[in-house]
């Protein structure tokens, strides 16, 4: 008997070192999947709100947009895509302000989306998980202090979705200075099929006096990574 037990407790240790061999190649190989996905996930998305930014209306009809894609194309990949542009270039706190452009014959929100011009909310309305970026940029306009802009992505619960803090430097003047940007990024996960994010923003002082945000470099971009049709 004592060989028996022996054999079949050695035999148990063994399969247990597989498996947990197997859970650990796993684990890292989903890991790695992982990084790899927000790899090209996040180029993506920032080329698509550049280009947008500076996208003027045109006839997509028989020639490539400024994607690089046919109309069918494009129009199949931007219903899973939304891009806002900030409206306000004055620094102030509260709720901020968006708004779709112009993009071929439509805007840049897909089918999947809408936004509330109203209450400043955009809509999205499948649930999945989703790549969401924040673009800032700053620039100054005459003697600027030293501070921190904070724009924080909240949703239906006011739960935190993602939040973007710029460090802005103490800037002697407009001449020689560069402006200052950001792009923050985080994949989320809605739940339901209603879903509702907003924009909130708030500053380490009282007041950034003489920074600006700069329109067209500023924006708010949202796609669809999983479930999409």
């Amino acid at each position: 008997m004592s060989p028996d037990v022996e054999s079949q407790s050695s035999g148990a240790r063994s399969r247990s070192r597989c498996l947990d061999t197997f859970l650990t190649v796993s684990v890292i190989a989903l890991f790695v999947m992982f990084i790899f996905a927000l790899a090209v996930a996040l180029p993506f998305a920032i080329n698509i709100g550049s280009e947008m930014s500076a996208l003027k209306t045109r006839d997509a009809e028989g020639q490539k947009n400024a994607l690089g894609m046919d109309a069918p194309e494009a129009a199949y990949k931007m219903q899973n895509f939304a891009y806002l542009r900030a409206t306000n270039s004055e620094l102030t706190k509260g709720v901020m302000d968006w708004e779709s452009i112009l993009y071929g014959k439509g805007q840049s929100i897909g089918s999947m989306y809408s936004y509330d011009k109203n209450q400043r909310v955009l809509n999205v309305n499948k649930a999945g998980s989703y790549f969401m970026y924040v673009q800032l940029t700053f620039s100054c306009t005459h003697i600027c202090p030293s501070g921190q802009f904070t724009t924080s992505i909240y949703n239906r619960d006011d739960k935190k979705q993602l939040t973007c803090t710029v460090s802005l430097p103490e800037t002697p003047g407009m001449n020689g200075s560069a402006p200052v940007s950001r792009t923050c990024w985080h994949v989320i996960t809605l739940p339901d099929q209603q879903s509702r994010l907003i924009a909130k923003t708030e500053f380490s002082k009282q007041t950034l006096n003489h920074w600006k945000l700069e329109l067209n470099d500023s924006g708010f971009g949202i796609f669809l990574v999983d479930g999409a049709a």
